[in-house]
Formats: structure tokens, sequence, C-alpha cells
């Protein structure tokens, strides 16, 4: 009696194909769906500074950039009035908007001639 392989019945052959349709579909589903995956690459050489003060480990603000590039939106336009976009204005913002360019290139065609 030796331990020779026992006949597969039909069955059991019907299994090991429908396991292996299924692995060969899971495998194309993975990569149909993880296409677009692109790991991190792996970062060897980290190094653990100890002696450092927790502000200097936590700044933020790039060091190279001037100060006026840190400034907030209301620092940068202070007393330019409302500034929206377009489509946030409303009808009588717009209509506003409109007479007050009208203006604007009046007096410039008067001044011209």
């Amino acid at each position: 009696m030796g331990l020779a392989p026992a006949l597969l019945s039909a069955s059991d052959k019907l299994k090991i194909e429908a396991t292996m349709l299924f692995k060969k579909i899971s495998l194309k589903l993975d990569a149909l769906s993880h296409f677009h995956f692109a790991p991190k690459p792996v970062i060897e050489d980290m190094s653990i500074q100890v002696n450092v003060p927790a502000l200097a480990m936590e700044e933020v603000a790039p060091l190279v950039v001037s100060d006026a590039a840190m400034l907030a939106l209301e620092e940068i336009f202070h007393g330019k009035g409302n500034i929206k976009e377009e489509a946030e204005l409303t009808k009588k913002e717009r209509k506003r908007r409109r007479a007050n360019q009208k203006r604007r290139f009046r007096r410039l065609k008067v001044a011209n001639l």
C-alpha cells in the first residue's frame, strides 16, 4: 500500500477548475481596479533628531519665503472693496459693477479727447 494519489471524481475536477477560473478572474479584477495605484517609495534613510525644540520640528512656514507671501487675503486687498468672483455676485452687484466700468471708460474717453 503506497501513498499513490487517489483518482479525482468529476465533481472534484469541476471544483478545481472553478477555483482556477475564480483566481484568474480575481487577478484580472485586481489589476483593473488598482491600475492607478502607485505605492509610495520606500524611504530607507530616516533619521531621528533628539534635542530639537518642538516648535522647530512643527514649523510649517517655509524658510525661504518672504513675509509678503505669508499675508492673509484681507491684508493684501485692504481697502479695495468687496472682492468677489463674477459667479458670486447678485444681480444688483453685477449692474453696479457694469455701471462703474462704463463711468470709468467714459471718463478715460473724455480725458483722452
